[in-house]
């Protein structure tokens, strides 16, 4: 079942009426996606709801804390020269005016920075968004993948 977002709340810095929750989860994911693909620490940051409990469960680390969550894109970015997240089907729900649950199948087309070598994985993303001032951000994110 899809919520809506009330009229007048903010996504992504413009109002909209009426956004359905898919389409909100559907640009915030897209917002982080980008941030990993460039590299862009500020806007990987403004995508996270900047609390100490954000977390990121990677396949075997937990990154807890707005200065950990940073170390993960630091991660990404030492392990591959290049990362590119592709959202290969979305699900959304709204738990509360305030929470909703993403739920998201995605692959990853990379470059390994050690040998130039392509490389990719392909699994299920959980992320926990939170209305956060008038737009929604990330609070937690797990994933789980295996090499395609």
């Amino acid at each position: 079942m899809y919520g809506n977002v009330k009229e007048g709340f903010l996504w992504g810095g413009a109002v909209m009426a009426e956004a359905s929750i898919l389409d909100v989860a559907t640009a915030v994911v897209g917002r982080y996606s980008a941030a990993i693909r460039d590299n862009d620490a500020e806007a990987f940051r403004a995508v996270w709801a900047g609390e100490p409990t954000d977390t990121v469960i990677s396949q075997s680390t937990l990154y807890e804390g707005p200065a950990r969550v940073m170390e993960f894109l630091g991660m990404l970015h030492k392990v591959y020269d290049s990362i590119v997240l592709v959202n290969d089907g979305l699900d959304a729900h709204l738990l509360t005016d305030d929470v909703a649950i993403v739920v998201f199948r995605y692959h990853t087309e990379c470059v390994r920075a050690e040998t130039g070598e392509p490389y990719g994985i392909e699994g299920l993303e959980t992320q926990v968004l939170r209305l956060v001032d008038d737009a929604w951000k990330i609070a937690h994110i797990q994933y789980h993948g295996k090499t395609m």
